[in-house]
């Protein structure tokens, strides 16, 4: 990378933190393009010469998002667990990373960002949280915990049951607290992943 490539790379950082911080203080609908270029300390102007819009800062935002959510799902992680019960320390890591922020799921899961520019999508990997799933419902059915044709249908069954109570319990639509909603997402993973 060259003296240019790094420069930018930096000015981006700057202002994807700063939005990052408004996120976590005010709510997705607390970002502006001034307040972004206020927290970075540049003009909100200099945002345009490294995003396209503030849409394309969000989706930068929403990748260092769930780049948080996988480095929080890893420190739960347990020493001698087998893959089963990695799936389901992590998949109730994943559901409690969001329940307590609110704000992060709102863009990530609810906020329309429109369409990302093309030359974005190419520069941008999947999130680590989607193979972490993977790998270790193909590690379960190595060890012969599920059935190995069990493994596609487990890998968006799993999310789908996390993001649908997730919306539940952030939009107040049921009475359970935040650790009876782990207890029962835990034993539905538990049932999941039964023969």
């Amino acid at each position: 990378m060259d003296k240019k490539e790094i420069q930018k790379q930096r000015m981006m950082k700057y202002f994807i933190e700063a939005a990052k911080e408004i996120i976590k203080e005010e709510g997705v609908k607390g970002v502006s393009a001034r307040k972004v270029g206020e927290k970075a300390g540049y003009s909100y102007a200099t945002i345009y010469n490294y995003f396209n819009d503030l849409n394309t800062l969000l989706a930068y935002c929403v990748f260092d998002f769930f780049e948080d959510c996988h480095k929080y799902m890893m420190s739960c992680k347990k020493q001698g667990e087998n893959p089963r019960e990695q799936v389901i320390t992590q998949g109730c890591a994943y559901f409690k990373y969001f329940a307590e922020n609110p704000d992060m799921f709102q863009l990530i899961f609810l906020e329309d960002l429109g369409n990302a520019p093309e030359k974005f999508m190419k520069n941008i990997k999947r999130p680590s949280v989607r193979g972490l799933l993977r790998e270790n419902l193909i590690e379960c059915a190595k060890e012969g915990y599920i059935p190995e044709e069990n493994i596609e249908i487990l890998k968006d069954l799993i999310p789908s049951l996390l993001c649908g109570k997730l919306l539940f319990f952030l939009r107040r639509r049921n009475t359970e607290k935040l650790e009876d909603l782990i207890i029962i997402v835990k034993n539905e993973i538990e049932f999941l992943l039964s023969k």
